[in-house]
Formats: C-alpha cells, sequence, structure tokens
C-alpha cells in the first residue's frame, strides 16, 4: 500500500518530460507578456506627456537588454501561438453535419487567420 498522501514530489516535476516543460516555458511566458504590456503603457505615457520624454524613452528602449527582451518576449510570444493553436482541435472539437473537422484543418485556419490579420496590420502600420 503506498504511503500517506498527499505524496511529496521532487522540486524538478517539470523536467520529467518535454510536455511538462513546455507547459513551464508556456507559463513563464505570460511573465514577459505582462513586462511586455507595461512597457507598452509606459511609451504611450511618454507620448502623451510630450516630446523630449518620447525620445528618452525610445532611446532606452534602443539599449541592447531591452533589444534582448524584446526578442524573448517575442520568442515566447510565437511558442504562446503554436502552443494555443495545437490547443483548439482539443479545446473546441468540430463538427460540420455527421463528420468532425480534422484537428489539423482548424490548425491551419488559425494560422491563416494570423497571417491575415498580420498582413491588415502590416499594410496599416508600413504604409
Amino acid at each position: 500500500m503506498p504511503g500517506p498522501l498527499p505524496r511529496r514530489s521532487s522540486a524538478l516535476w517539470w523536467n520529467r518530460s518535454w510536455r511538462y516543460r513546455v507547459f513551464l516555458l508556456r507559463e513563464l511566458s505570460a511573465l514577459f507578456a505582462a513586462v511586455y504590456m507595461v512597457l507598452l503603457l509606459v511609451l504611450a505615457q511618454a507620448v502623451r506627456t510630450g516630446e523630449g520624454a518620447f525620445e528618452d524613452y525610445l532611446e532606452v528602449l534602443q539599449g541592447p537588454v531591452l533589444l534582448v527582451f524584446h526578442g524573448v518576449a517575442l520568442l515566447f510570444a510565437m511558442l504562446h501561438t503554436v502552443t494555443w493553436f495545437q490547443a483548439v482541435p482539443k479545446a473546441l472539437p468540430l463538427k460540420m453535419g455527421v463528420r468532425r473537422v480534422p484537428g489539423i484543418q482548424l490548425i491551419a485556419a488559425n494560422y491563416v487567420a494570423l497571417a491575415a490579420a498580420s498582413a491588415v496590420v502590416a499594410v496599416i502600420f508600413l504604409a
């Protein structure tokens, strides 16, 4: 008979499987997203206060530490997007009539929607 509950688990439980590591990285991505949102709010405040504050803030954003942070935040956002899209067929099993839509089609539809939204944003900001 096993020991009393709750059983103790190792502090390195997340290191047992690749799925656990991806789960932990996905949860860590929320921290980077929150910090990035704070940076955007500070940027909006700098734009609101005036020209000098905005230029000073842009110099800080172009520093090497924040450039690395932006790169890491982008990688975490991509990980979050990919894992979210992979969860769609499990969270939203879609049926058309009696036939179930294959998961790969649902995932592909999400990527198409992402590409379309990215194209619209690119046209707006790069035009």
